[in-house]
Protein backbone atom coordinates (compact mmCIF):
# COMPACT_ATOMS: atom_id res chain seq x y z
CA UNK A 1 0.00 0.00 0.00
CA UNK A 2 1.37 3.34 -0.99
CA UNK A 3 -1.14 5.42 -0.30
CA UNK A 4 0.26 7.80 1.98
CA UNK A 5 -3.05 8.94 3.68
CA UNK A 6 -3.79 5.43 5.10
CA UNK A 7 -0.27 4.49 5.97
CA UNK A 8 -0.42 7.79 8.29
CA UNK A 9 -3.66 6.49 9.79
CA UNK A 10 -1.78 2.88 9.92
CA UNK A 11 0.89 4.75 12.20
CA UNK A 12 -2.32 5.75 15.12
CA UNK A 13 -3.46 2.70 15.34
CA UNK A 14 -2.40 1.34 18.84
CA UNK A 15 -4.71 -1.59 19.69
CA UNK A 16 -5.94 -5.38 18.74
CA UNK A 17 -9.16 -4.91 16.79
CA UNK A 18 -9.69 -2.32 14.65
CA UNK A 19 -12.90 -0.80 12.45
CA UNK A 20 -12.29 0.65 8.95
CA UNK A 21 -15.32 2.92 8.53
CA UNK A 22 -15.69 3.74 4.40
CA UNK A 23 -13.61 1.28 4.18
CA UNK A 24 -13.95 1.61 -0.21
CA UNK A 25 -11.56 -1.50 -1.32
CA UNK A 26 -10.17 -2.47 2.11
CA UNK A 27 -6.69 -1.63 1.49
CA UNK A 28 -6.38 -0.52 5.20
CA UNK A 29 -7.45 -2.90 6.64
CA UNK A 30 -5.46 -5.94 4.54
CA UNK A 31 -2.49 -3.80 5.72
CA UNK A 32 -3.16 -3.52 9.27
CA UNK A 33 -3.59 -6.79 9.32
CA UNK A 34 -0.42 -8.13 7.28
CA UNK A 35 2.11 -5.46 9.08
CA UNK A 36 1.33 -7.28 12.24
CA UNK A 37 -0.26 -3.50 13.52
CA UNK A 38 -3.96 -5.81 14.28
CA UNK A 39 -5.05 -9.05 15.10
CA UNK A 40 -8.25 -8.07 13.33
CA UNK A 41 -10.46 -5.70 11.98
CA UNK A 42 -14.38 -4.81 10.75
CA UNK A 43 -14.15 -3.25 7.50
CA UNK A 44 -17.49 -1.57 6.68
CA UNK A 45 -19.11 0.91 4.06
CA UNK A 46 -22.15 1.97 3.29
CA UNK A 47 -22.61 0.98 0.20
CA UNK A 48 -22.15 -2.75 -0.96
CA UNK A 49 -20.33 -2.17 -4.51
CA UNK A 50 -16.97 -0.96 -2.84
CA UNK A 51 -18.02 -3.65 0.29
CA UNK A 52 -17.76 -6.09 -2.71
CA UNK A 53 -14.11 -4.93 -3.46
CA UNK A 54 -13.08 -5.34 -0.16
CA UNK A 55 -13.83 -8.69 -0.05
CA UNK A 56 -12.00 -9.37 -3.09
CA UNK A 57 -8.80 -7.76 -1.57
CA UNK A 58 -9.42 -9.97 1.77
CA UNK A 59 -9.50 -13.00 -0.32
CA UNK A 60 -6.66 -12.03 -2.25
CA UNK A 61 -4.91 -11.88 0.60
CA UNK A 62 -5.74 -14.98 2.32
CA UNK A 63 -7.59 -12.81 5.52
CA UNK A 64 -11.28 -14.31 5.66
CA UNK A 65 -10.13 -14.82 9.29
CA UNK A 66 -8.83 -12.09 10.30
CA UNK A 67 -11.26 -8.82 8.58
CA UNK A 68 -15.36 -8.87 8.88
CA UNK A 69 -16.71 -7.48 6.12
CA UNK A 70 -20.02 -5.74 7.59
CA UNK A 71 -22.66 -3.21 5.27
CA UNK A 72 -23.70 -0.34 8.03
CA UNK A 73 -24.37 3.88 8.01
CA UNK A 74 -20.78 4.41 9.86
CA UNK A 75 -20.63 2.69 12.84
CA UNK A 76 -24.42 2.00 13.19
CA UNK A 77 -24.32 -1.99 12.73
CA UNK A 78 -20.91 -2.58 14.28
CA UNK A 79 -21.02 -4.30 17.43
CA UNK A 80 -18.16 -2.79 20.02
CA UNK A 81 -17.00 -5.65 21.74
CA UNK A 82 -13.30 -5.37 21.88
CA UNK A 83 -13.04 -2.33 19.22
CA UNK A 84 -9.61 -0.47 20.16
CA UNK A 85 -9.37 1.62 17.07
CA UNK A 86 -12.13 3.29 15.00
CA UNK A 87 -10.48 4.83 11.63
CA UNK A 88 -13.29 7.40 9.49
CA UNK A 89 -10.98 8.57 6.89
CA UNK A 90 -11.34 10.47 3.28
CA UNK A 91 -14.93 11.92 4.78
CA UNK A 92 -15.63 15.60 5.54
CA UNK A 93 -15.54 16.89 9.01
CA UNK A 94 -18.93 16.81 9.27
CA UNK A 95 -19.93 13.67 8.56
CA UNK A 96 -17.12 12.31 10.66
CA UNK A 97 -18.48 14.39 13.74
CA UNK A 98 -22.12 12.83 12.69
CA UNK A 99 -20.59 9.13 12.90
CA UNK A 100 -18.86 9.75 16.65
CA UNK A 101 -21.69 11.45 17.55
CA UNK A 102 -23.81 8.01 16.44
CA UNK A 103 -22.12 5.61 18.20
CA UNK A 104 -22.34 6.57 22.14
CA UNK A 105 -20.17 3.53 23.09
CA UNK A 106 -16.94 5.13 21.67
CA UNK A 107 -17.14 7.20 24.86
CA UNK A 108 -17.69 4.29 27.69
CA UNK A 109 -14.86 2.24 25.81
CA UNK A 110 -11.98 5.15 25.55
CA UNK A 111 -11.64 4.04 21.96
CA UNK A 112 -9.29 5.44 19.64
CA UNK A 113 -9.54 7.11 16.93
CA UNK A 114 -7.92 7.83 14.13
CA UNK A 115 -9.71 10.24 11.97
CA UNK A 116 -8.51 12.12 8.38
CA UNK A 117 -10.86 14.57 7.16
CA UNK A 118 -10.67 15.61 3.56
CA UNK A 119 -13.17 19.10 4.26
CA UNK A 120 -14.44 20.84 7.42
CA UNK A 121 -11.59 19.77 9.49
CA UNK A 122 -12.43 23.34 11.34
CA UNK A 123 -15.70 21.51 12.21
CA UNK A 124 -14.03 18.11 13.01
CA UNK A 125 -11.76 20.00 15.46
CA UNK A 126 -14.01 22.15 17.20
CA UNK A 127 -16.67 19.48 17.49
CA UNK A 128 -14.33 17.50 19.23
CA UNK A 129 -13.18 19.79 21.93
CA UNK A 130 -16.59 20.59 22.59
CA UNK A 131 -17.80 17.17 23.06
CA UNK A 132 -14.57 16.00 25.61
CA UNK A 133 -12.81 14.55 22.77
CA UNK A 134 -8.75 15.48 23.12
CA UNK A 135 -6.59 15.62 20.15
CA UNK A 136 -3.37 13.74 21.40
CA UNK A 137 -1.56 14.23 18.30
CA UNK A 138 -1.54 14.58 14.35
CA UNK A 139 0.04 13.92 10.76
CA UNK A 140 0.84 15.61 8.16
CA UNK A 141 0.92 14.00 5.13
CA UNK A 142 0.94 14.92 1.50
CA UNK A 143 -0.35 12.43 -1.12
CA UNK A 144 -0.47 13.95 -5.15
CA UNK A 145 -1.27 17.69 -5.09
CA UNK A 146 -3.05 17.63 -1.41
CA UNK A 147 -1.32 17.59 2.15
CA UNK A 148 -3.90 16.32 4.29
CA UNK A 149 -3.76 15.76 8.39
CA UNK A 150 -4.21 13.01 10.81
CA UNK A 151 -6.37 13.43 13.93
CA UNK A 152 -5.53 10.72 16.88
CA UNK A 153 -8.23 11.59 19.46
CA UNK A 154 -9.38 10.12 22.70
CA UNK A 155 -12.25 10.59 24.68
CA UNK A 156 -11.91 12.18 28.24
CA UNK A 157 -15.32 14.01 28.88
CA UNK A 158 -13.61 17.49 29.42
CA UNK A 159 -12.84 20.33 27.44
CA UNK A 160 -8.99 19.44 26.61
CA UNK A 161 -6.72 22.62 28.15
CA UNK A 162 -5.36 23.71 24.48
CA UNK A 163 -7.40 26.55 23.19
CA UNK A 164 -9.90 26.58 20.51
CA UNK A 165 -9.15 29.49 18.79
CA UNK A 166 -9.26 30.26 14.53
CA UNK A 167 -5.37 28.94 14.46
CA UNK A 168 -6.03 25.68 16.20
CA UNK A 169 -9.38 25.33 13.94
CA UNK A 170 -7.15 24.87 11.31
CA UNK A 171 -3.43 23.89 11.84
CA UNK A 172 -4.64 21.63 14.75
CA UNK A 173 -1.66 20.25 16.35
CA UNK A 174 0.19 20.17 13.11
CA UNK A 175 3.91 20.93 13.82
CA UNK A 176 6.01 22.55 11.79
CA UNK A 177 9.13 20.22 12.01
CA UNK A 178 8.41 18.35 8.74
CA UNK A 179 8.63 19.52 5.34
CA UNK A 180 4.64 18.15 5.50
CA UNK A 181 4.36 19.96 8.51
CA UNK A 182 5.17 23.17 6.72
CA UNK A 183 3.19 22.50 3.73
CA UNK A 184 0.34 22.13 5.69
CA UNK A 185 0.37 25.00 7.84
CA UNK A 186 1.84 27.22 4.42
CA UNK A 187 -1.87 25.55 2.99
CA UNK A 188 -3.98 26.50 5.49
CA UNK A 189 -2.72 30.36 5.86
CA UNK A 190 -3.27 30.22 2.38
CA UNK A 191 -6.93 29.33 3.22
CA UNK A 192 -7.31 31.96 5.93
CA UNK A 193 -5.85 34.88 3.81
CA UNK A 194 -8.53 33.98 0.86
CA UNK A 195 -11.26 33.76 2.86
CA UNK A 196 -10.02 36.75 5.37
CA UNK A 197 -9.36 38.88 2.15
CA UNK A 198 -13.15 37.89 0.82
CA UNK A 199 -14.72 39.18 4.28
CA UNK A 200 -12.52 42.29 5.26
CA UNK A 201 -14.56 44.97 2.61
CA UNK A 202 -18.01 43.85 4.63
CA UNK A 203 -18.88 45.40 7.84
CA UNK A 204 -20.36 42.84 9.57
CA UNK A 205 -17.44 40.55 8.55
CA UNK A 206 -14.34 42.39 8.76
CA UNK A 207 -13.40 41.63 12.31
CA UNK A 208 -13.25 37.93 11.44
CA UNK A 209 -11.39 38.88 8.29
CA UNK A 210 -8.71 40.71 10.12
CA UNK A 211 -8.36 37.55 12.43
CA UNK A 212 -8.17 35.12 9.55
CA UNK A 213 -5.53 37.52 7.74
CA UNK A 214 -3.44 38.00 11.28
CA UNK A 215 -3.68 33.82 11.85
CA UNK A 216 -2.42 33.35 8.20
CA UNK A 217 0.53 35.80 9.19
CA UNK A 218 1.27 33.62 12.33
CA UNK A 219 1.22 29.76 10.60
CA UNK A 220 3.72 31.70 7.61
CA UNK A 221 5.61 32.89 10.25
CA UNK A 222 5.40 29.35 11.96
CA UNK A 223 6.53 27.48 8.80
CA UNK A 224 9.30 30.05 8.00
CA UNK A 225 11.11 29.99 11.06
CA UNK A 226 11.38 26.07 11.28
CA UNK A 227 12.31 25.87 7.51
CA UNK A 228 15.19 28.42 8.13
CA UNK A 229 16.37 26.42 11.29
CA UNK A 230 17.08 23.46 9.64
CA UNK A 231 18.79 25.17 6.84
CA UNK A 232 20.48 26.23 9.85
CA UNK A 233 21.01 23.09 11.31
CA UNK A 234 22.09 22.02 7.73
CA UNK A 235 25.01 24.47 7.32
Amino acid sequence: MNDQRLLACARLCKGKKAVDVGTDHGHLAAYLITSGICDSCIACDINEKPLKAAEDTVKRFGLDDKIQLVLSDGLDKICPDGVTDIVIAGMGGELIADIIDRAEWIKADRVNLVLQPMTKWDHLRKWLYDNGFEVVSEIPCEEGRFVYSVMQAVYTGVKPDYKCDTEYLYAGRVAADTEDGRKYLLRQAERLETAGRGMINSREKRSAGEEYIWTAKMLKKIASANDRNENDDYN
